[in-house]
């Protein structure tokens, strides 16, 4: 019970930000090239940044907000969010009891081991990959307050019925239900996925700021995730050794995607994803709901 009552707490926790944070736009960082220009702008040339540090500086502070996304939205919508619909689906299927599920986990034990198993296994990769997919597409989506419920929406229409949590192979649907509330409850908590990472990323790209020799511990130190998260520190190492060989690179990508040419093409990228997933995404909402 009080585990539960901590998922409770964490997820409205991750609604109140939500909620406060609905406007926020994320706003991204200068590109290495004006970092350069504004200090090779100054007299002194000690002062001079060159371009692979100031590349890398701007790679830490995307590194930052990916690994602030998907740490907070890992540990209060997917993995709190997600291990309360587990239970609520099991107080609503009493004949399960004592059923293994596909995660060979037994239906009706409130463990935190298995607690841990999910978000370790479950909830943390999916939020990840859902921040970092976020960032990606954000010039693209609609502005305003509708760009985050969209991009869960997104998510729930191309990624659900073919990995997690719409998944009609996941024989959990044929033990736990009514189908239909499982597949109503898992979509709003992708919306909610959605609309926190905007929320989140908007925020947090205000406040944070790029790296300096002086003002390095605000910037770094949500890093520190990164590095019990083994699988996310070595993507984020590797990321880093790229980003200071290849300065260039990733300003390249991101102002490519943020022109007009890369929004209209990323919009048409996604609207072509969607309406080749929705067959896929309508037949499992109907099989899963008639379970």
């Amino acid at each position: 019970m009080l585990l539960m009552i901590a998922c409770g707490a964490l997820l409205v926790v991750g609604l109140a930000l939500t909620t406060m944070w609905s406007g926020e736009r994320l706003v991204e960082p200068p590109a290495p090239s004006a970092l350069v220009t504004a200090r090779t702008a100054t007299p002194e040339p000690a002062k001079r940044m060159p371009r692979h540090l100031a590349g890398l500086r701007v790679y830490v502070w995307w590194a930052t907000v990916f690994t602030v996304l998907g740490t907070a939205s890992g540990l209060l919508i997917t993995g709190a969010g997600g291990r309360l619909i587990m239970r609520l689906l099991a107080e609503t299927s009493p004949e399960a009891t004592g059923s293994i599920t596909e995660a060979f986990a037994r239906v009706g034990d409130i463990t935190v081991e298995g607690t841990t198993a999910y978000l370790v296994f479950g909830a943390l990769p999916a939020a990840f990959a859902s921040a970092a997919l976020y960032l990606l597409v954000a010039p693209w989506l609609p502005p305003g307050r509708l760009g985050g419920p969209a991009f869960g929406a997104l998510l729930l229409v191309t990624v659900a019925p073919f990995v997690e949590p719409l998944r009609t192979s996941n024989f959990d649907f044929a033990i736990l239900g009514p189908g239909w509330l499982a597949v109503l409850l898992f979509a709003a908590l992708a919306v909610l996925q959605g609309a926190f990472l905007a929320a989140l990323a908007g925020r947090l790209s205000r406040g944070l700021p790029l790296l300096t020799r002086d003002r390095w511990l605000g910037p770094v130190s949500p890093l520190l995730a990164a590095v019990v998260l083994v699988p996310v520190g070595v993507v984020l190492a590797v990321g880093a050794l790229v980003a200071f060989v290849f300065p260039r690179a990733l300003p390249w990508i991101l102002a490519v995607r943020a022109s007009g040419a890369g929004v209209m093409t990323g919009r048409i990228l996604l609207a072509i994803a969607v309406v080749a997933a929705l067959p896929a995404f309508i037949g499992t909402v109907v099989t899963i709901g008639q379970r």
